[in-house]
């Protein structure tokens, strides 16, 4: 009974920290991924080891695709574009294409890992866009987030900082 109830109470508290998407938004997402920012040079043992052939635009779209997920959107693709990012047309025409409700556009502008060795924080910039496949933009947001982690690749590893802006940003997404 107790193993039951502990259970129960893992699982209502790992519902309520992730925020469901809000009633009327739309259901089905392409997601579209750019950065501006360039990928960082490997730090440390862990960077080198683990810091593989990952861009930030392809960091980017993952999370935000799994972040998309958890929050009960239903991800119809993941596409990554090399520049500013995407344009109002482009990614309304994306829509289209895949047949979703919308387009989320997240573009990282800044990475700034100055902070990541002594303090384990980074600063990370991310605009993001939610576009209609009729081209009207539903969301439109820029974030700057300061990230902190205290394990030891998140010290070396760009990526885990990144990720954690990108969630940030999705959950503020309607």
């Amino acid at each position: 009974m107790r193993t039951f109830l502990l259970a129960a109470v893992v699982m209502l508290a790992a519902c309520a920290g992730t925020p469901r998407r809000s009633e009327g938004s739309p259901a089905r997402v392409v997601v579209l991924a750019a950065a501006v920012a360039s990928k960082p040079a490997p730090r440390g043992l862990i960077g080198n080891v683990f810091g593989g052939g990952d861009e930030p635009r392809d960091v980017v779209a993952r999370e935000a695709a799994e972040a998309l997920r958890s929050r009960g959107y239903s991800v119809l693709g993941v596409e990554t574009t090399l520049g500013p990012g995407a344009s109002v047309e482009q990614a309304s025409a994306v829509a289209r294409q895949y047949q979703a409700d919308a387009t989320v556009v997240l573009v990282l502008t800044r990475l700034d890992l100055s902070s990541i060795q002594p303090l384990g924080q980074a600063e990370v910039e991310l605009q993001s866009m939610v576009v209609g496949p009729d081209g009207r933009v539903l969301s439109s947001d820029e974030r700057r987030a300061t990230t902190s982690e205290r394990l030891y690749r998140a010290r070396t590893d760009w990526r885990s900082h990144v990720r954690q802006a990108v969630i940030q940003a999705v959950r503020e997404l309607p």
